[in-house]
């Protein structure tokens, strides 16, 4: 059909159309500051944050403001940082970090048997979507997390914390007695002290130097962490087959920030959200096996419990019901749903083929 308006008005006429759809795009894009308090090398950033912010850029109007390394927020500051708007994203909520306030979120760093990152995400996430009440009418997701006003998804667990030394071997119960050994959280602790170590708590970025100068013997990390701290010259003797748990925390963002999204861009977030998280697992069991076998080449040595003496194989399992024994009773006496808590995490982990520790089902069930 012929055009009816003359040339300036039709020139007129799509400018102002340029103008709109130029608007629109600005209305629906929007600016995030997202975060991380560790560095790129690590699987939690470059395995995990940086796939999630190009695959939400790649779907969404969002664009993100990228910071690393704890440059604008520092580990265990991340919760504060979201309430406060210093940042909209934080990826990772190293939640073990901030204590006292995910006083639940430890659940997963329970000794278990079995397990790898891919069966403790999959048990993870179950635990955020279940339906199944821990105290009175709040879900662990209602009681943990809502109530703080934010939302999370969770990142690939950590391969099976191990226990390892600088070249000590650890045979018997004996060896273990008073054994200096760096502890990551308060549940690594309790894992230590129930096996007769000395545990001695601080971050991974400082156990480098730590264990350089023999202040510690060795560490409760996952193999595949080593990589991002240098351990894989340091340590030479690992006892495997057995998890002193496994890490995990949160993607995170506060709930106002969330409601401002559209629909679409909270459904897409979802369930790229999700997907990262598992594809993110299946990459930190790779590296898992990875590391492991690189150390190995410069004689490192792995022992499968099954392969150490008896004794030494019931102290570890009994030190391991002990550490879910203690941490559900003194959470518990602090006010918080452990006990329930602990019993549908280890539902969840036996239906992805985990085992727990003889000992914690009949304990679980008085």
């Amino acid at each position: 059909m012929f055009n009816r308006l003359s040339r300036p008005a039709r020139v007129a006429a799509t400018v102002l159309s340029a103008a709109a759809a130029l608007g629109a795009a600005s209305a629906t894009a929007k600016d995030l500051t997202i975060s991380a308090s560790l560095p790129k090398v690590h699987f939690w950033v470059g395995g995990h944050m940086d796939p999630f912010a190009n695959q939400i850029e790649a779907n969404t109007g969002i664009k993100f403001k990228r910071f690393y390394a704890g440059e604008l927020v520092a580990v265990g500051r991340e919760l504060d940082a979201l309430k406060g708007g210093t940042i909209d994203v934080a990826a990772p909520l190293l939640a073990p970090y901030h204590e006292g306030r995910f006083a639940l979120s430890d659940v997963t760093q329970l000794p278990t048997y079995n397990t790898s990152a891919v069966s403790i995400t999959k048990a993870f996430q179950k635990l955020l979507d279940s339906p199944v009440k821990v105290k009175g009418d709040k879900t662990f997701y209602q009681y943990e997390i809502a109530d703080k006003g934010i939302r999370v998804w969770p990142l690939g667990a950590t391969a099976a914390y191990a226990l390892s030394t600088t070249g000590k071997t650890l045979q018997n119960p004996a060896d273990m007695k008073g054994l200096p050994l760096r502890a990551g959280s308060a549940m690594h602790t309790i894992a230590l002290q129930q096996m007769g170590a000395t545990p001695v708590t601080m971050p991974a970025s400082q156990a480098y130097e730590a264990l350089s100068r023999g202040t510690v013997n060795g560490l409760v990390l996952s193999v595949g962490d080593w990589k991002s701290y240098s351990f894989q010259d340091l340590m030479k003797y690992t006892i495997t087959g057995v998890a002193i748990g496994h890490w995990e925390s949160y993607l995170a963002v506060e709930e106002g920030m969330w409601n401002k999204l559209s629909a679409d861009e909270r459904q897409k977030w979802d369930r790229i959200a999700r997907d990262v998280a598992m594809k993110n697992a299946e990459g930190i069991d790779k590296q898992d096996v990875e590391v492991r076998d690189a150390a190995e080449k410069k004689g490192s040595k792995f022992v499968d419990i099954n392969t150490l003496s008896k004794d030494m194989q019931a102290h570890i399992a009994k030190a391991s019901t002990a550490t879910w024994v203690q941490w559900i009773e003194q959470t518990e006496k602090k006010g918080h749903p452990a006990k329930a808590t602990a019993k549908l995490w280890a539902q969840l982990i036996q239906a992805e083929g985990g085992k727990v520790p003889e000992g914690v089902a009949e304990y679980l069930a008085r």
